[in-house]
């Protein structure tokens, strides 16, 4: 999945150039078939009717008369057919109730393991429009601050982010700063009063700044979404965002961010947002090479960890094709899953 979307950013590239060879070639085709079509349609002119000749098998074959069928006697139709009569393979189909609801047994073993965060994440959909991010909280440290703060990113959307914090900080409640807002806020009172329809998550790179912490992290995060939903309406959405990767030389001064690391906790990080209900959304694709290495050109002030505004416009462009489908979600160009009638 991921290499699928590495080869879509290098197609829209040369979308365009691309269009123009078609054309050139369409164009070489009609007039070949022009060309071919005019050169059939002399020859047969210039040839009679009488010039054509049959062979003498041909005159044959036509003179024979076609054998007649021996009719099938009817006592014998009937034997024959007796055992395919027509009938309904599923007649409580016609009784079957299509517009209801109903809890059934769980028959698949739900907890899961060794699972990629490329094979889990939510592939790309239609393109919503900036609008769906205004009923969005984004919940995060600093690198979720900048998708408020740049103007690149969605202002409209609701932030609860706040610099160098884990999920614990958002369990506990504790009071921080807003680095969107300013604000000195408690997290959960910020969220809840936000009124979300989407709630999106990112935490996990100041956490795993120290070695040894994954099953802390991930802890908290479980008890976070837990939180969460006990304080929110209960249609309210969730989205896992998978942690980006860094620049290659970042793990000399912080062994823990290692970008091998921060793979295998995202492949534990999707684990998690499958057991409890919620999208995961890879957004490393956006914003990392095929190796999982921050890309040269989003690196921000050269941090080697945080994005600049090019980074964040292809985060929110990622964002914005990545979404559940939603029937009350409006998307640019045709709806990707239009039914007629509904």
């Amino acid at each position: 999945m991921a290499s699928d979307f590495y080869t879509y950013r290098k197609e829209v590239k040369s979308r365009r150039s691309r269009k123009r060879g078609v054309l050139v070639v369409l164009g070489l085709l009609l007039i070949l078939s022009a060309v071919a079509g005019g050169f059939w349609f002399w020859k047969g002119q210039g040839t009679p009717a009488s010039a054509v000749q049959a062979t003498p098998e041909e005159a044959q074959a036509t003179a024979e008369p076609t054998p007649t069928p021996t009719p099938v006697p009817e006592t014998q139709a009937t034997a024959e057919s007796a055992g395919f009569e027509a009938r309904r393979l599923l007649p409580e189909v016609d009784n079957a109730s299509w517009d209801k609801s109903e809890k059934v047994e769980a028959t698949l073993n739900q907890d899961y393991q060794n699972t990629d965060h490329r094979m889990v994440a939510l592939p790309m959909l239609g393109t919503v429009t900036d609008d769906y991010f205004n009923t969005v909280t984004f919940v995060g440290d600093s690198l979720t601050s900048g998708l408020g703060i740049y103007v690149t990113g969605y202002q409209n959307a609701h932030y609860a982010a706040y610099k160098n914090i884990g999920p614990d900080v958002i369990v506990n409640n504790s009071t921080v700063t807003n680095a969107v807002t300013g604000a000195t806020e408690t997290p959960i009172e910020t969220i809840v009063a936000s009124q979300p329809d989407y709630v999106y998550l990112l935490f996990g790179t100041n956490t795993l700044v120290q070695p040894n912490n994954e099953e802390k992290l991930l802890a908290y995060y479980e008890k976070m979404i837990d939180t969460l939903r006990e304080n929110l309406d209960p249609g309210v959405i969730f989205y896992v965002q998978s942690i980006p990767g860094v620049q290659e030389d970042v793990v000399q001064s912080h062994p823990g961010l290692d970008n091998a690391r921060i793979a295998a906790v995202n492949d534990q990080i999707a684990n998690l947002a499958l057991r409890k209900g919620c999208y995961f959304v890879n957004i490393r694709e956006a914003l990392t090479n095929p190796d999982g290495s921050m890309i040269d050109e989003y690196d921000a002030n050269y941090d080697g960890v945080h994005f600049n505004p090019d980074g964040y416009q292809a985060w929110s462009d990622y964002l914005a094709t990545h979404t559940a489908w939603n029937r009350r979600s409006i998307y640019i160009g045709e709806n990707p899953y239009y039914i007629y009638g509904t």
